[in-house]
């Protein structure tokens, strides 16, 4: 019996090549931790056009989470409340080429949060959205937050804040360059992408609200004409830019939140919401033996015929591609490992009469080994460490102190929005270019 051997012809490595460099969001840290490129982030699936802007207009689903943005991805990431996130962005997905966004990008940066009951069925368009941090032209520094996070090697570090309350949220950057808005034509740009997260928050015996004027529904959160969308970075003075969206609400931990909302309009009632809650969706399983993205290899089944050893090796060869065909434009470094550290070992061992096994029986592999020394999951190349959070000391910004809202009729959890509720795409940009491979028996 012979196993098929998996090729691929580059593309599965380089799907982030093939598009015209522009930026995206592709790898998350939790307090300085990678979570590993593409884990928890959902993404474009399209390679050619992963770092792309919107292109669907500002009335699309997709500016929620972007293109693809409505798709749930298999992991989930934990962040206690009032940790440190920070996202990693590239001009090539796959990091093949340095860079993180083009320079002649201007423009502010932004990072919302959103409360789900169900991060697998729950959609990411609608209502929800609270803003936690923005940045637009600095005028002190004569610099727009683009130019910072190129300053950065583009790391962008904020704070959650440690008033949330426990349960899932989605946690979205939004970049909007205006090196397109010029007097004849108003042309900007967004950028947007978002991580699936657990974030386990306060105590049971605390409460807040959101005041109505910080909860958004996006899209519908930014108008056409909204000033921070028309201003002329060429001829218009930059020290009166006005970042576009709702002003920013960062609970202390004074407060649980309640994000229940209705037609897109947020209540401003007080809640009870227990942190009783315990992740069960998106977690990593404890017997991962290698990760690529948001999948997961398992051991095989244990063997001692000639018979069990081919089987394991065609179990190995199946998993392997899945990884291939389920790799985002991050990459597939990890598909890579598995393929020669375990299922070409399989191989080797059945085609020399050795029929017990697996060999390396229950052994991680590559960054689930620790310190990533199979060059998955690396911390960030060249040894950069993340940057502090941009928005240190934000505690309690957009609550409103002492002041006592009117109750209205709420439940104690987030309101679901299926996702085949969600508005429907006006538009569909491109076709996915699919990895080819081609098997060998050998």
């Amino acid at each position: 019996m012979q196993l098929p051997v998996l090729f691929t012809l580059g593309l599965a490595t380089s799907f982030a090549s093939l598009s015209t460099a522009h930026t995206v969001f592709t790898t998350l840290f939790v307090n300085d931790v990678n979570q590993g490129d593409g884990t928890c982030v959902r993404m474009s699936k399209q390679g050619n056009v992963s770092t792309h802007p919107i292109a669907s207009g500002i009335n699309s689903p997709d500016m929620a989470c972007g293109r693809d943005g409505q798709e749930t991805v298999a992991f989930t990431c934990p962040a206690p409340a009032g940790s440190k996130l920070t996202l990693e962005f590239r001009m090539w997905a796959d990091a093949s080429k340095p860079g993180s966004i083009d320079p002649s990008h201007v423009g502010p940066m932004a990072v919302y949060l959103k409360r789900v009951s169900n991060i697998k069925t729950d959609a990411a368009a609608g209502p929800g959205w609270f803003k936690i941090w923005d940045e637009g032209y600095d005028a002190a520094a004569k610099k727009w937050a683009t130019e910072k996070l190129i300053a950065q090697d583009g790391l962008l570090s904020i704070e959650l804040p440690s008033g949330l309350p426990t349960g899932y949220y989605l946690a979205r950057h939004e970049i909007i360059t205006i090196q397109n808005v010029t007097n004849d034509k108003v042309d900007p740009q967004f950028y947007v992408g978002c991580a699936q997260l657990f974030i386990q928050g306060s105590s049971t015996s605390e409460s807040t609200s959101i005041p109505l004027d910080k909860l958004v529904s996006i899209p519908g959160h930014v108008q056409a004409t909204d000033p921070g969308l028309t201003l002329n970075p060429y001829k218009d003075d930059l020290t009166t830019y006005q970042t576009v969206g709702p002003s920013i609400f960062f609970p202390a931990p004074s407060s649980n939140i309640n994000t229940n909302t209705a037609g897109g309009r947020g209540t401003n009632a007080k809640t009870q919401q227990s942190t009783a809650q315990t992740q069960t969706d998106g977690l990593i399983p404890p017997t991962c033996l290698l990760k690529n993205a948001n999948w997961c290899a398992a051991e095989v089944p244990s063997y001692t015929t000639e018979a069990g050893c081919w089987a394991a090796g065609e179990d190995c060869y199946a998993q392997l591609d899945v990884c291939y065909k389920t790799a985002p434009p991050t990459g597939s470094k990890g598909c890579r490992v598995w393929e020669e550290d375990k299922c070409a070992v399989i191989q080797a061992a059945c085609q020399s009469g050795n029929f017990q096994g697996p060999p390396r029986k229950g052994e991680k592999l590559g960054a689930a080994a620790g310190g990533g020394g199979d060059g998955v999951d690396q911390p960030v190349p060249g040894g950069k460490v993340p940057p502090a959070a941009v928005n240190a000391g934000a505690e309690g910004q957009g609550q409103q102190a002492g002041s006592t809202p009117t109750p209205t009729k709420v439940s104690t959890t987030p309101t679901a929005v299926s996702a085949s509720a969600a508005p429907k795409k006006t538009s569909k940009c491109g076709g996915r270019r699919r990895e080819r491979r081609q098997r060998r028996r050998v």
